[in-house]
């Protein structure tokens, strides 16, 4: 049976809220009131007390490594995804983190080979994705998961607090909004809400790409389509299918701005075959082969596609940002990706096998891989 798709929304914070929403996140101790994840703002870390320091850039580090300019990578999204049917019993909790960083280099580099993602592990195009994963019975957070007076949850608050309270850790961020999961409609039922009528159907659509090219679409025309337009409408001047395919998928819901699918049965990147719930491409170039995807470098599993950020979310990510910004942050208003697939380790292992392994800027978090495909 395949994977079903589900997709992720952004939901806007409510205004006036000075502090995070405690179910943003794990801004709450209790994890029953853990759903979904966030877009933007600062990262909320699983494991507290065990926190990487802030995320650079590899790319802008290889490009200039005397400078430290837009080296600091922005959170783009994070996910609350267990992962306890894998017969890993640590993975009971199980976050993954999506970092970004908007420098010259991450839009002109190759993706990392394999053999060099086996020593940095570093992901492609200005992109880094870190997993975390605790027991269900940690020190951290209540075994029940509900509001009760515990132990682990004074723990996380000490953690916490130390945290927030280092001002090293604190990074200029995106705009932030809560990430919402659904299961992606039928097609079959959209096709219901449409008129049959092809020519009636256009005649009413608002947005229209005046005759662009796939190779003219920008991120505005996305913008215009996270705010109402009809996609379908911006494929009929594309002749990639992979392209027409896109548009076509994401008419079923245009403001999704993430699509999870974890480890889906059918993963050869080389089959021809339309991989339904695998990563959905923007275009026919830049896809990766399995080659391309590295196994994980701590215990030699397969990494498989889980998730995918989609063009839509930067719309998202830039919605409020001061356009007017001090130029060393000039470079994170220029994200852009077509989308970005995410792999990771089909073991879901634990990384270091120990505690006097963890990495120094890292700490107990672990490194998976990301395949950016440009923008059209």
């Amino acid at each position: 049976m395949a994977t079903p798709v589900q997709l992720g929304f952004s939901i806007p914070v409510e205004d006036g809220d000075d502090d995070p929403s405690p179910y943003l996140g794990h801004e709450s101790p209790y994890w029953s009131n853990w759903d979904g994840g966030k877009v933007g703002g600062q990262p909320s870390y699983l494991n507290p007390r065990d926190v990487p320091n802030p995320i650079r850039c590899l790319e802008c580090d290889n490009h200039d490594e005397a400078s430290n300019s837009n080296s600091t990578m922005r959170l783009a999204c994070q996910l609350y995804c267990p992962a306890d049917d894998v017969g890993n019993e640590n993975a009971y909790h199980r976050s993954i983190y999506v970092f970004v960083c908007g420098c010259p280099q991450s839009k002109t580099s190759e993706p990392t080979s394999q053999g060099e993602a086996s020593q940095t592990e570093s992901a492609c195009g200005g992109v880094r994705v870190l997993r975390c994963q605790l027991p269900k019975r940690n020190e951290f957070y209540p075994y029940d998961g509900k509001e009760s007076e515990s132990e682990s949850s004074g723990v996380w608050e000490k953690h916490r607090t130390a945290f927030w309270e280092g001002n090293e850790r604190c990074q200029e961020a995106f705009c932030e909004s809560e990430l919402v999961v659904e299961e992606e409609p039928c097609e079959e039922d959209d096709e219901h809400e449409h008129d049959d009528n092809d020519t009636d159907k256009n005649d009413n659509i608002s947005f229209n790409l005046n005759g662009k090219s796939d190779a003219d679409l920008e991120q505005a025309d996305f913008n215009e389509i996270v705010r109402g337009a009809n996609a379908k409408t911006a494929a009929l001047n594309n002749d990639d299918e992979t392209t027409i395919d896109f548009l076509t998928r994401i008419e079923l819901a245009k403001d999704q701005v993430l699509r999870y699918s974890r480890w889906p049965e059918v993963t050869n990147v080389d089959d021809d075959e339309n991989v339904q719930n695998g990563p959905l491409w923007i275009s026919s170039t830049r896809v990766p082969t399995h080659t391309d995807i590295p196994t994980c470098i701590h215990c030699g599993s397969e990494r498989k596609f889980e998730f995918q950020l989609m063009p839509q979310m930067i719309h998202y990510l830039l919605g409020n940002e001061n356009k007017d910004a001090d130029d060393k942050h000039e470079g994170h208003n220029d994200i852009d990706w077509g989308t970005v697939a995410v792999y990771t380790c089909t073991s879901s292992c634990d990384g270091p096998k120990s505690d006097a392994n963890l990495s120094n800027t890292l700490g107990s978090y672990v490194e998976e891989f990301a395949w950016r495909q440009p923008p059209l």
